[in-house]
This record gives C-alpha cells, sequence and structure tokens, in this order.
C-alpha cells in the first residue's frame, strides 16, 4: 500500500466525516476493514480501544495507530495529516464566515440542522461495535452494570476500565 493510497483514504475520511471522533469510527471500518482489507475486524477494534485509552481525539489516534501498524511512522504521519487536514481547512473557513455572518438566522440554522446527522453517525458506530462486543448474556449484564454505575452513579469510566481490567484478569 502506498502512502499516497493512505493519504487519499484518510482525507477522504475526514472531509466526509460529520460528527466528531465516534462517528468517524464506522468510516474509518468501512474503509479499512471492508474497502480495502487494510485490517481485520478485530485488528480494527483492538486499535479503537487503543484509541480510547491514549490521550486526544479518538479519530486522529486511530488514524496514526492504523498508519503506524500498516506502514511505520511515515504512514502514521500520512493518515494523521489526511484525517485532520480536511476539518483543520473547513474549519477556518466557517470561522471566517462565522466572524462575518453570525447574526444571520439562515447561517446558525445550518448548524442545528446538522444534529440529526451527527447522532446518526454514533448511533452507527455504537451499533457496529456493540454486535462485536456483546455476544452472550454475560456481555450484556456487564454492559448493563456499567451503563447504570456511568449513568445513575456517576462512577468515573476509568475506574470502570480498571474494574473491567482486574475481572478480566481472574476471569481470562
Amino acid at each position: 500500500m502506498t502512502l499516497l493510497i493512505m493519504l487519499a483514504v484518510f482525507t477522504k475520511i475526514g472531509l466526509f466525516s460529520v460528527g466528531g471522533g465516534y462517528a468517524i469510527l464506522a468510516m474509518i471500518k468501512q474503509e479499512v476493514v471492508l474497502n480495502y482489507g487494510w485490517l481485520t475486524e478485530a485488528e480494527f477494534f483492538d486499535i479503537v480501544a487503543v484509541s480510547q485509552m491514549t490521550p486526544g481525539p479518538i479519530a486522529i489516534n486511530a488514524a496514526t495507530f492504523i498508519g503506524y501498524q500498516k506502514s511505520g511512522i511515515a504512514g502514521a504521519v500520512v493518515c494523521t495529516l489526511g484525517v485532520i487536514l480536511p476539518s483543520l481547512l473547513l474549519m477556518l473557513l466557517i470561522t471566517l464566515s462565522y466572524v462575518k455572518l453570525r447574526h444571520k438566522p439562515w447561517f446558525n440554522r445550518i448548524f442545528y440542522r446538522l444534529r440529526p446527522l451527527a447522532i446518526g453517525l454514533i448511533a452507527a458506530a455504537a451499533i457496529m461495535a456493540g454486535r462485536d462486543a456483546i455476544r452472550d448474556w454475560f456481555s450484556v449484564g456487564i454492559f448493563a452494570v456499567a451503563l447504570l454505575l456511568t449513568w445513575k452513579w456517576k462512577i468515573n469510566p476509568f475506574l470502570l476500565l480498571i474494574g473491567a481490567g482486574i475481572v478480566g484478569f481472574f476471569l481470562g
């Protein structure tokens, strides 16, 4: 695989993904697992897990790790630049436009209308990850307990990860 192809793929991902980190994962999976076969699903979700644990935006971390795994440091740099440059340039254009148009009602409605799209992309990523992660009733129970602990009692997700690691160590 050439660096130019990787740059084109991750630039396309960065350009056409809307909704932030978790929403972009669906498109990354589509490209690197299904379209190009650069990773297996298991490898992809391993990279997603490491990307979640690493400080910084998950999409950039995932792009960096995928690039590094496939083509070393050059691949990491190319994939990272590919995924961030479209957003960087678009945000620069939007910022300049916003400064000029922020008091126009039609301009504010554009941002309001993008919300359902972002929610749909995040839901798609969650459903895809859930299909692969939840394989039995034990997994459903773990999910339910984690959801309850974070939602009802506001337990820090980091503590849940530590607890899950300890449970996994003793069960595995």
